[in-house]
């Protein structure tokens, strides 16, 4: 299941009014996000995206990057992710990224929730990168979309849930109580 790290930090969180700083090659846009996360206690969402080249390909070592879209402050607000908070939300060292028939792979393991690696795919659609993120719901694989968290106070989770799309195009949910 999770750790108790999962999310510990999320009442704690220090805000820093900063904007978001993307370590990212010169060539590389800023791709959508390929999926994020939401908690019960604020509108606030951890974003997980990936800097791209203008051909959708990943760019750099570590091309997924995580940040905060700051909504409780305003839909253009975003910050990055504090090092208190990188246990909670934050990526384990390394990704690995590959090429595949239709565009290239990241693959990537939270910090919070080793024992499910998730893919992040990229390919270009009509002249446009599209990313999707990939992982197990119970014993298949879906496009996953959300994580939401369900907290109590202070510092305890009620329940994880993970939203996303089935092969066939059905919502697909995963509710994970610790």
């Amino acid at each position: 299941m999770f750790p108790k790290t999962w999310f510990k930090r999320g009442a704690a969180t220090v805000l820093l009014a900063s904007s978001m700083a993307v370590a990212a090659e010169p060539a590389a846009i800023q791709a959508p996000s390929a999926f994020f996360l939401s908690r019960s206690e604020n509108r606030n969402q951890v974003h997980y995206a990936v800097s791209l080249d203008e051909s959708c390909r990943p760019v750099g070592a570590r091309p997924v990057h995580v940040y905060w879209r700051m909504l409780e402050r305003g839909e253009a607000e975003v910050e990055e992710l504090l090092g208190i908070e990188q246990p909670a939300y934050g990526l384990e060292d390394g990704q690995q990224v590959e090429a595949t028939a239709d565009g290239w792979r990241v693959h990537l393991r939270l910090k919070s929730f080793p024992g499910r690696p998730v893919d992040i795919t990229t390919s270009q659609v009509r002249g446009r990168c599209v990313v999707q993120a990939w992982t197990k719901f119970g014993a298949n694989q879906a496009q996953l979309e959300h994580i939401f968290v369900k907290t109590s106070w202070p510092f305890s989770v009620d329940f994880v849930r993970l939203d996303g799309v089935g092969p066939e195009g059905q919502p697909v949910s995963e509710l994970i109580r610790r």
